[in-house]
């Protein structure tokens, strides 16, 4: 009794242990030695046992207390069996060897020792059998990856465990470890969605909780836990792997019983005889290397029963019952990277009407960023797949019962994010269904401009990575400014957005001179209308039509807006009719048309410019745009650029909420992260506007429409808007106009002073532009062969230089001005310059009479300049005639003649030379009939006013005419501009003969190729004339044009003026450079070539003409307007008889033949 006094174990131990031992149907009567190191048992622990059913045969059980152990050996001699439930390796380790020296049997819960002796056995499994039954669940499930968590360091465990695969994580968790900080900033982020936990019970149900509360455990996850960590597993869907038959065992205390327990009863149905070494042999039979044998049940928890549902014997699983995985899902989950579910809505469906496949084809960029977050190549959601579920509950048409009821069919698969409707009708009426059936999670659209919908307090979960289009519109209304249009027509939808774009775009034209000319209640289209219902709003198109506006700024949605364009064909507009500016234009919306109605949009939507945020912008955008090339082909449009970039804001939002441990699976948690979050996309830099739901201005790209030379839509960039950089508009390309041109046409398609026919109508008349090229080209054949007849034949000598001071005379400074027009005339043959046509370029036309640059010539405006200028040619003819047949000296008492030499003088300069271009230019104009409504000669009309066709009626007459008045003038001017200076006595600045002809002929080529070249390739013309000019600037330089090397030299520089002007034309016509940067380089060469001037004339050309100080200017002018009446005697033998006094004294030294004009 003493011994049982000292009794080393609680008594409810020893009752649990007995109970296993003597519920036997064989009991024999075995001394059994029960160990324990501290005594805790009272003296009712012998009445516990004397209570328990009666065996068959008695079982004596002797406890005893580790500190006694020799004197219980002693004295229970006959003891068969010593159960050894100490826990140090110190007291096993001293019982072993007892139990050695003495023969007995040892068995023990857990070896704690490194080896085993013959007699000692343990009633736990190895560590390698556990393992083994742990991969055997594994192999059954296909499970390659997850994360293993355990506790202490257990290597024989990750060592084997290795073997089977190397893709597992491990995770070791220490003792006294913060398990919560484990989760958020370890387990969570790393993505896994199995875990294999082999943890003590206390710390295994603190992670448990916590993989729960952060959502970890939910579909598609899964969790193994071996039979020590699972004794209280709470998780739903759990596995454990237990031994057999401690299944339903929950505690460590009930399991090291149950264990020893279970090894004793098997030993009491084998054992034979009272004999230790009979017990020995059993326990051979029953272990392997010392450690009894076990196989293994499979655990899984259903609505939180322990429910066994297979088994593992000889390393092979079987299951015999269904199993529940976590999210009481059936389905095994996949051993892959944890999955992060998004959805979007991107199909075609409408409720009603045809499909509309914009947003299907914007999407398509949605999941290449899909593709792109699950190929691991970006530092973004690493350990983590990203799956999409699209809806397809309709597109650009919202209707409640049918939206509703599709989104309750699949309402388990609307993810942590959600990608909105292409259009905002349906992006607005889906948030409406989503309060409706209480589904709460962030939402980003990639296209809708609503300005409603940049309002936090009403869409509280909505943001957008594209700026509202009402700010685009504010952007079209800067561009039309820019491009210098002046009266446009607007066409709005009758709804919020359409009426904010309307409002912005009014506000951005308010204060300049830019008209809407179609009346104000001729502007509003309802939204949403279908093919038919458009028809409805015909004669609201019938006013567009008759404003006759050609710019249309269309702030309606697709398809409405196609469907009006339709429309507009119906009722007579075609190519070339409309400019359209919009914002929601792009190839994909032309690529989802119907084909059937496609060529009408052929017709009437090009060009058509839209103003949208720029796409494929860096290594990322190229990434997006050649991952969708590659899975969807040709089906790319920039939308898909911003699909791409509003996952990506998701996804960046749930990599840093994971990262930080925060709860990523909370919307409201998730949405407020978004819109702090700031990442370079496939659209450049893209972060959401405080306290809105817009996302900060970025770079907008001008988009134009035009057709390929298949006639098919297609696009290109104009040039970008950077609204907070200080170049607002960078244009990289020329507007190119649906006739192939870059040149502005009229505001207005017609007018009282344009065409009497539809535009539609004109086309380009290649056979009157060849006529136009032969009658030009023979003109400057003729000129050439009579400018170097005359010259040869007259004016073939040199002129003495200047080389004394002289007193300036007024024919000296009219000489001085003309060289100063000349530099406007030459630059208006030249290439047009943009920034200086309303300054610059005006001075040039008015002195080169380039009237249809100054003038609108129609109804008969031009005809009235032609018959001025026919006038004044026969007036000039007429006046050649007085000098060339000297009436005024054989009618010397006559009034008319004797003044009408004096005046054929005064009008020399001006008629013979100021006007030589313009006269030139005007009477070729009358041939330039290369435009026609038909395909015959008399269907072309003339370019200067389209009201005449040519080669019939009055146009054959001024033809004719035309003719005429060039063989009249052409050749008197060449003669007349040598002879005037020789008619002016007190002139000192005298141009060379050889180069006022060398000029005739360069003017004659330049006005040629503007008539000619200019009109069908600008480039090749300003190429051209530098060529000519350049050429010219040389003869300048070597053959000196003046006596007087001053006048030489800033003839020059006038000439390397104009070829500046030409190449930075040629810049401006040909590449993106700001036209402003332009102008000052322009201005600043032209500052150059002054001072240079100035300089070079200071140090080589000394003043040769001075100004007399108090001179009666008054008597000089009278003085410089006497010549031409001087003696007969003094013109004799060698001046022509026909020419003035003056005329033949000049000429006598000079000993010319006779001429015979």
């Amino acid at each position: 009794m003493s011994l049982i006094e000292n009794c080393s174990i609680n008594y409810r131990t020893i009752w649990k242990l007995i109970f296993f031992i003597c519920l036997l149907d064989r009991c024999k009567c075995l001394e059994i030695i029960v160990i324990y190191e501290k005594s805790n048992i009272d003296w009712n622990s012998q009445l516990l046992m004397s209570s328990l059913p009666e065996p068959n045969s008695v079982v004596e059980l002797h406890n005893c207390e580790f500190s006694n152990i020799s004197a219980c050996f002693n004295y229970y001699e006959n003891s068969i069996l010593a159960v050894d439930l100490t826990e140090s390796s110190k007291s096993q380790f001293i019982i072993s060897q007892i139990c050695t020296v003495r023969e007995i049997p040892h068995l023990v819960f857990e070896n704690k020792l490194s080896y085993f002796d013959e007699w000692t056995f343990s009633a736990k499994p190895s560590s390698l059998s556990q393992i083994n039954a742990f991969i055997d669940v594994l192999i059954y499930f296909g499970w390659t990856q997850g994360l293993v968590i355990y506790d202490g360091f257990k290597n024989t465990l990750r060592e084997n465990l290795e073997k089977y695969s190397v893709n597992l994580n491990y995770l070791n968790i220490e003792p006294k470890a913060n398990i919560e900080e484990i989760v958020n900033r370890i387990i969570t982020p790393l993505g896994e969605t199995l875990y294999y936990i082999f943890m003590n019970p206390t710390e295994s149900l603190k992670l448990q909780n916590l993989l729960m509360s952060t959502k970890l455990l939910t579909s598609g996850n899964g969790i193994l836990l071996d039979q020590k960590s699972g004794y209280q597993c709470i998780v739903e869907g759990a596995l454990i792997i237990t031994e057999k038959p401690q299944e339903l065992i929950s505690s460590e205390e009930n399991y090291r019983i149950s264990a020893i327990g279970s090894v004793i009863s098997s030993l009491l149905k084998s054992i034979k005889s009272e004999n230790a070494y009979e017990m020995l042999y059993h326990l051979n039979l029953l272990s392997k290397n010392h450690y009894i044998f076990r196989n293994f049940s499979l655990i899984n928890i259903q609505n939180g029963e322990r429910v066994i549902v297979g088994e593992i014997i000889d390393g092979n699983l079987s299951l015999f019952s269904d199993i529940n995985f976590s999210g009481n899902s059936t389905d095994i989950p996949n051993s892959a990277q944890k999955i992060l579910h998004l959805s979007i809505e991107a199909g075609s469906t409408n409720p009603t009407g045809p499909p509309i496949t914009v947003g299907l084809v914007g999407g398509y960029g949605s999941y290449a960023a899909i593709d792109v977050i699950n190929e691991g190549n970006i530092d973004l959601l690493n350990n983590f797949q990203v799956e999409m579920f699209n809806f397809d509950c309709g597109t650009s048409i919202y209707n409640s019962a049918f939206a509703n009821s599709c989104y309750l069919k699949d309402k388990d698969k609307f993810g942590l994010g959600h990608v909105s409707a292409w259009s905002s009708v349906m992006a607005i009426g889906s948030m409406k269904s989503f309060k409706e059936l209480n589904l709460t999670f962030p939402i980003v659209s990639a296209t809708n401009g609503d300005i409603t919908l940049n309002s936090t307090a009403d869409y509280p979960m909505y943001m957008r990575v594209q700026p509202s289009f009402s700010f685009e519109y504010s952007l079209i209304s800067i561009f039309i400014r820019a491009l210098g249009w002046k009266q446009i027509a607007v066409l709005y939808q009758n709804d919020s957005w359409g009426l904010s774009g309307y409002l912005y775009f009014l506000e951005g034209i308010k204060n300049h001179d830019i008209s809407i000319i179609n009346p104000e209640n001729k502007r509003v289209i309802a939204p949403d209308l279908d093919r038919d219902e458009v028809k409805e709003y015909s004669g609201v198109l019938q006013q567009l039509i008759d404003c006759q506006a050609r710019f249309l700024v269309s702030i309606l949605h697709f398809p409405t807006a196609y469907y009006i364009f339709e429309e507009l064909y119906d009722l007579g507009l075609r190519k070339g009719d409309l400019v359209i500016f919009t914002t929601v234009t792009d190839l994909a919306t032309f690529e989802a048309y119907d084909d059937k109605y496609l060529y009408k949009l052929n017709e009437i939507a090009v060009p058509m410019i839209s103003i949208y945020g720029q796409s494929w912008v860096g290594s990322l955008g190229k990434k997006a745009l050649d991952r969708i090339s590659e899975a969807y082909g040709g089906s790319i449009n920039s939308y898909s650029c911003f699909y791409f970039d509003s996952v990506f804001l998701i996804a960046y939002a749930l990599d840093f909420m994971i990262n930080r441990g925060l709860d990523y699976t909370d919307p409201n948690k998730l949405q407020k992260i978004m819109r702090n979050i700031q990442f370079y996309g496939c659209t450049g830099k893209v972060n959401i506007e405080k306290g809105s739901n817009d996302r900060i201005l970025q770079i907008f790209e001008i988009i134009v429409n035009k057709l390929d030379a298949s006639d098919n839509i297609t696009t290109y960039i104009m040039g970008q808007f950077k609204p907070q950089s200080t170049q607002l508009i960078n244009i990289q390309e020329p507007l190119e106009y649906s006739n192939g041109s870059t040149t502005k046409p009229s505001d207005l398609r017609t007018s009282s002073s344009q065409c009497p026919f539809p535009d539609k109508l004109i086309k380009t008349f290649a056979k009157g532009r060849i006529l136009v090229f032969g009658i030009c080209f023979a003109v400057a054949l003729i000129s050439f062969a009579i400018t170097f007849y005359i010259w040869k034949k007259w004016w073939k000598f040199s002129i003495e230089p200047l080389t004394v001071r002289e007193e300036i005379c007024l024919q000296d400074i009219i000489v001085a001005v003309t060289i100063i027009i000349e530099f406007f005339q030459l630059s208006s043959m030249g290439p047009d310059f943009s920034p200086i046509n309303s300054t610059l370029a005006g001075i040039s036309n008015f002195f080169s009479l380039s009237l249809d640059n100054i003038l609108k010539l129609r109804n008969g405006v031009f005809w009235i300049i032609v018959n001025a200028v026919f006038g004044s040619i026969g007036l000039w003819v007429f006046l050649c005639s007085v000098v060339l047949l000297r009436l005024d000296e054989k009618f010397p008492m006559s009034f008319i003649f004797r003044n009408l030499g004096t005046l054929a003088e005064y009008l020399m300069p001006v008629l013979g030379d100021l006007c030589f271009i313009p006269f030139i230019s005007i009477c070729l104009d009358i041939f330039l009939c290369d435009q026609s409504i038909g395909d015959n000669f008399t269907d072309s009309f003339l370019a200067a006013d389209c009201y005449y066709f040519c080669w019939k009626d009055e146009h054959l007459f001024y033809a004719i005419f035309s003719v005429i008045a060039l063989i009249a003038y052409e050749p008197l001017a060449v003669f007349g501009r040598p002879l005037w200076q020789e008619l002016q006595p007190i002139l000192h600045v005298k141009a060379v003969p050889l180069f006022l002809m060398v000029k005739t002929m360069i003017q004659i080529i330049l006005i040629v190729m503007n008539k000619t070249v200019k009109r069908a390739q600008n480039l090749l013309h300003g190429a051209l004339f530098i060529f000519v000019m350049i050429i010219y600037i040389a003869f300048l330089y070597k053959f000196k044009p003046f006596n007087y090397q001053r006048y030489s030299w800033w003839q020059t520089l006038v000439s390397v003026g104009v070829v500046w002007l030409a190449l930075i034309s040629v810049i401006e016509q040909s590449s993106g450079v700001n036209p402003i940067f332009l102008l000052s380089v322009l201005c600043f060469g032209f500052l150059i070539i002054g001072l240079l001037g100035v300089y070079v004339q200071r140090k080589k050309y000394p003043s040769l003409l001075f100004r007399k100080k108090g001179q009666d200017t008054s008597n000089l002018f009278k003085f410089a307007f006497t010549f031409g009446r001087h003696s007969k005697a003094a013109l004799s033998k060698i001046v022509p008889s026909s020419l003035p006094t003056s005329a033949r004294k000049s000429l006598s030294a000079r000993k010319i033949e006779n001429p015979s004009p």
